[in-house]
């Protein structure tokens, strides 16, 4: 936590245990009136991150929305009575779920009663069982759904088919079976969103290296192109080149995903230009065996005849070279 005079040391020592938030009551435990935090919250020191619930405002603004939703799952937990469990992208997010373009506005509890589906103070309450078998406990913090069930959840919830397949692509990744998540799937068969998920579930592969290359395999497969192999091992007489993205008999695709190639806004000019030219060696290497490389970005998925048209082109000239070599 960083410095702050203005509050006390035991109540920045438990905030700190608390993924930076404290409430009201655990302010006026240490000394603080109300009155207080009003004014330090005027002044900008303090922010509600719900209400009754508080964090350093330099620590709360400069974080991310992963983490700065991260901390509002913690104030929440810190006032929500039960019995509600934590789900949906609120569930990824503390099991390490990677989704693709998520909508972090709202946090998401699912509670197992008569209420209905409803949004109050930023959290959306589903109504839906938590069976056991779906449930992760945890001590002095919020229960919430499995890997599984908060894949399941996710696909359902859905709009675009490609974040229901990510969601579920990932759980695989982090060592979901199958067999689990048919399981869940079984159990919510009946409940809204279940046609979608079946059908991601249907598509998913744990093979896919992060939700981007989940969206490419999506778009492939829906302009009639699924590729045959996924994180393809490439070698040469040199030894293992790398992984493709994507194959096809002679042809392999590769999506340069954001950040793939580990250069960010503050990689050293110097060290980016390796990066770029190691790149550059990798993809000679993968010519030089014979085979077609495809490239796309991120943004083209938003032109999937784009991305189509060039594995076609790949694939007809992959085919022309066969020829000509037989």
């Amino acid at each position: 936590m960083p410095y702050a005079p203005f509050l006390a040391p035991e109540l920045l020592a438990l905030a700190a245990t608390q993924r930076g938030v404290f409430t009201a009551a655990q302010a006026r435990a240490v000394g603080h009136t109300q009155n207080d935090l009003q004014r330090l919250r005027r002044h900008k020191y303090i922010v509600s991150v719900r209400r009754g619930v508080y964090a350093l405002r330099k620590t709360y603004v400069v974080v991310d929305a992963a983490k700065r939703h991260g901390m509002q799952v913690a104030a929440l937990g810190l006032v929500l009575t039960p019995p509600a469990t934590l789900s949906h992208e609120s569930a990824a997010g503390e099991l390490g779920l990677e989704l693709l373009e998520p909508d972090l506005s709202l946090l998401h509890v699912t509670r197992a009663d008569d209420a209905g589906t409803r949004v109050e103070a930023g959290v959306k309450h589903h109504c839906a069982e938590v069976p056991e078998s779906h449930l992760v406990r945890r001590e002095g913090e919020l229960d919430l759904t499995t890997l599984a069930r908060a894949a399941i959840d996710i696909a359902r919830e859905a709009v675009r088919l490609e974040c229901a397949v990510a969601a579920i692509d990932s759980a695989l990744r982090l060592g979901v079976t199958r067999d689990e998540l048919a399981a869940v799937m079984l159990r919510c068969r009946s409940w809204r969103g279940a046609r979608i998920a079946s059908r991601a579930l249907s598509l998913a592969d744990g093979r896919a290296a992060n939700p981007g290359e989940s969206w490419s395999r999506v778009v492939l497969i829906q302009q009639g192109l699924p590729p045959t192999g996924l994180q393809v091992p490439v070698y040469d007489d040199d030894g293992l080149i790398g992984y493709a993205d994507f194959g096809w008999d002679g042809v392999l695709g590769e999506l340069d995903g954001k950040g793939k190639y580990g250069i960010g806004v503050d990689t050293d000019p110097e060290e980016a230009a390796r990066i770029v030219w190691r790149e550059k060696r990798r993809e000679d290497r993968l010519r030089a065996l014979g085979n077609e490389v495809v490239r796309w970005t991120y943004a083209e998925h938003h032109r999937p005849q784009v991305i189509a048209a060039r594995v076609i082109a790949a694939q007809a000239r992959a085919a022309e070279r066969r020829q000509w070599s037989g």
